[in-house]
């Protein structure tokens, strides 16, 4: 990847100097100090850089007039002026200056707004109203444009009001915090768009052992309010400042407000049971009667978010050097998989710190999420279960081990000094503990498989296939008939039960609690995977009513120590009919030579060898 910084002395330089350049012999920022780009939602974006005496740029910057542009593969990242400037002569005598500059948003804090009202105006009226006054306040290259706007007001268009403030915050506080939504600007035409929602969500995955250098997480409840002592309206009558005599700066006459009777506050218990008791007071202005002094403090409080969520997360960006892998951006949605530190979720990215001297470190910031109890309590168990999955996988993989090395042990104290014998044991030994592999070739079976002899799967064991996934259940009523010889005889050609799967209805927690009452009567080992076969033509067409049926299937597995879980569907099915992340194995049929991205196995073919015969490669070591 290749960045080139452009420095123009003012907005009359037209030609710029190149400042830095990632390709060699070219000029270079001062790398032993600091090169670093932070990009942000709704924020003026900042460029922290350092020039050498050696710089052509070195004397060329003046505070409040020089601009800088930002090039990444000849696409521009980054546009605004020079703030700061500060020069430097360290310890060991070396000289050079460091700067500061602001993305062009930061000329938004060059004007102001006055009192006005915007009649019967929807929200882009409303911003062209707000920028119209800018213009008409700064120069002509600090002028913007009012481009796409997709936020709306539920209400419509309305009468809308300004007052005296900075139109940063104006933008900030009468759009943003009010109606959500993103700015964002096309620097090449210095457009302003106001949008709804900005990014993608990308299959790269922040992933420990992958791209993950570290990660942090804070879950702050300090801001939390608990018991609420509303006020309303000032009151008549002012009895608390009859006596006006020797006042002094600490006994100024205050003036009654409408408050509630007896106890004086409102509670939500259900914070309170979280937290304990936390007092905080709000005036709810021109209030003047209880009934409604208690009913706006209730709404007010039961809309308190129980705590709030940010992340920083330290990355490789290997984008630099797979160009398959994608890169980091402002606004995209990135899947986390680390569960020492949280459950899997989707991430979006709120600000990116890139450095341009050693672009392979990138640090990424969640901004801060408001949480309401609900969602507060569910982090707080899925954290637990995630932790116990973790440690359950690692006490079983332990076990595994000491087993395996228990027997291969045994064996060998068996091994007989006549040399075939030997052989043939090691020959077992090697073949029966075989290490993984991505691509190792797995099937499924059912009843429609018919009976299956030993013979047919050493057959198969011959033509490659290590693992097989059998139905056990459908719907509440059927179990396959075929389970029990399909699988014994299946061991006894060296191909090892993986899981088990069962064919969904629609039924929920219903044929759950079916196919967990087979595994439990079959003494279905809780290591194994337990996969769902999504697919039944029958199946709700809305994603969201899926999602929660499945949900509940997989709740009751997992309660139950199932804890391998798998989605099987067609590709195409993977998160435009239900979300991939309801299940820790992704299980995706795709037939043809075209691997699916992001699944944990792929189901490649229905003819193995031949045969009318199902036939998967693993991707994960839980598959093979």
């Amino acid at each position: 990847m290749n960045y080139q910084v452009v420095l123009f002395e003012n907005e009359s330089d037209s030609v710029g100097t190149l400042i830095h350049a990632s390709t060699p012999q070219l000029p270079k920022m001062q790398s032993t100090q600091t090169a670093t780009l932070t990009q942000s939602l709704n924020a003026v974006d900042t460029f922290e850089f350092s020039l050498g005496y050696e710089n052509p740029g070195y004397n060329l910057v003046t505070p409040m007039k020089s601009l800088i542009k930002i090039f990444q593969d000849g696409n521009l990242i980054f546009f605004g002026r020079v703030i700061k400037q500060k020069p430097v002569m360290d310890t060991s005598g070396l000289m050079y200056q460091t700067f500061n500059a602001n993305s062009v948003e930061d000329y938004l804090h060059d004007s102001a707004q006055i009192q006005q009202k915007v009649s019967n105006c929807d929200l882009k009226a409303y911003l062209q109203a707000i920028i119209g006054q800018h213009n008409s306040q700064v120069e002509n290259y600090k002028k913007f444009n009012v481009g796409t706007v997709t936020v709306t007001d539920p209400a419509g268009s309305a009468d809308r009001y300004l007052d005296y403030e900075d139109t940063f915050d104006a933008i900030t506080n009468r759009l943003i915090n009010i109606y959500g939504g993103y700015i964002t600007v096309d620097y090449g035409s210095m457009t302003i768009n106001y949008l709804k929602s900005v990014g993608s969500q990308i299959s790269t995955p922040l992933q420990i052992g992958f791209n993950m250098k570290s990660a942090n997480k804070t879950i702050d409840p300090t801001s939390v309010v608990t018991r609420l002592i509303p006020t309303g309206a000032d009151s008549s009558t002012d009895s608390l400042s009859t006596d006006k005599s020797s006042l002094t700066a600490d006994k100024q006459p205050t003036t009654a407000k409408t408050t509630l009777a007896n106890q004086g506050y409102v509670d939500n218990q259900a914070l309170i049971d979280e937290f304990g008791i936390i007092a905080s007071t709000q005036n709810f202005d021109g209030v003047t009667d209880t009934t409604t002094l208690k009913q706006k403090a209730q709404v007010w409080l039961a809309k308190q978010s129980a705590a709030k969520e940010s992340w920083e997360i330290s990355v490789s960006n290997l984008h630099l050097i797979d160009k398959t892998i994608d890169d980091f951006k402002v606004g995209n949605k990135y899947q986390f998989i680390n569960d020492f530190v949280a459950p899997t979720e989707w991430l979006q990215v709120t600000e990116l710190d890139l450095n341009l001297v050693t672009p392979t470190n990138s640090t990424i910031k969640i901004g801060d999420v408001n949480m309401n109890l609900s969602a507060y309590l569910n982090k707080k168990i899925k954290q637990t279960q995630s932790l116990q999955k973790k440690i359950s996988l690692l006490s079983a993989l332990t076990a595994s081990q000491a087993s395996t090395i228990a027997n291969q042990a045994n064996i060998l104290e068996k091994l007989s000094d006549n040399y075939s014998n030997l052989s043939g044991q090691v020959t077992d030994i090697v073949s029966g503990n075989s290490l993984w592999s991505p691509g190792t070739v797995f099937i499924d079976l059912s009843s429609n498989n018919g009976s299956m002899s030993v013979s047919d799967f050493t057959s198969l064991y011959n033509a490659g296939v290590r693992g097989l996934i059998d139905k056990l259940t459908e719907s509440t009523d059927y179990t396959n008939s075929l389970f029990d010889s399909q699988t014994a005889n299946a061991s006894s050609a060296h191909i090892k039960t993986i899981g088990t799967y069962h064919y969904y209805k629609g039924g929920g927690a219903s044929e759950a609690r079916y196919y967990l009452s087979q595994l439990q009567a079959k003494s279905i080992d809780k290591s194994l995977i337990v996969a769902c076969d999504v697919e039944d033509s029958g199946l709700s067409t809305s994603e969201s009513e899926l999602n929660t049926e499945l949900t509940d299937f997989f709740k009751v597995l997992t309660d139950a120590g199932y804890l391998n879980t798998c989605l099987y569907g067609s590709s195409s099915w993977f998160d435009t009919r239900f979300s991939s992340s309801l299940a820790k194995y992704t299980w995706k049929a795709a037939w043809g030579s075209i691997k699916p991205s992001n699944r944990s196995a792929w189901q490649y073919t229905n003819e193995f060898n031949g045969l009318s015969l199902d036939a998967s490669k693993s991707y994960d070591k839980a598959f093979l």
